[in-house]
């Protein structure tokens, strides 16, 4: 992503998504610019991923935050499409509402699991149950999700 921040950072157009040519630096950056000691692709690049650093993006809306960077498309809407289409051919309906909830399912479980031990609430001794079977759907939900929404950028340059 932040090779084509850089792409599209590096030339004026059109093409170039609201978000990125809204998107706001440091003087400190700027000025770096105007003295020729970095380019502005460079510049904003560095700035974001400073930025993004300390961010797990594990929230749908964050990641569409950081997405229409690249993008004016309404991924999580076109990914939920995709994965109908390509992963369930046609037999689901599934949307963009449901998709990123089925998302913020895994991700708020991963969190119980990584910074809870995935203890039942209120007992301290009790793990919530978790078998094969949905360790591997989870996993291919995040697959699908992923290379849905890989495929919806891919479709924009």
């Amino acid at each position: 992503m932040l090779r084509r921040v850089a792409e599209l950072a590096a030339k004026d157009s059109p093409e170039m998504p609201y978000q990125l040519r809204v998107y706001e630096l440091p003087l400190h950056r700027v000025e770096a610019v105007r003295r020729g000691e970095v380019t502005l692709s460079d510049a904003v690049v560095e700035h974001l991923r400073d930025k993004l650093a300390g961010q797990a993006l594990q929230h749908p809306g964050k990641i569409s935050e950081v997405l229409k960077l690249v993008t004016g498309k309404k991924v999580w809407y076109e990914a939920a499409g995709c994965i109908n289409k390509d992963f369930f051919q046609g037999r689901t309906t599934l949307d963009e509402k449901k998709l990123r909830s089925r998302y913020l399912e895994i991700t708020q479980r991963r969190n119980k699991i990584a910074h809870d031990a995935d203890l039942i609430d209120g007992d301290l001794k009790q793990r919530r149950p978790i078998d094969e079977a949905e360790v591997t759907d989870a996993i291919d939900w995040i697959e699908r999700i992923a290379l849905a929404i890989a495929h919806v950028l891919d479709e924009e340059g």
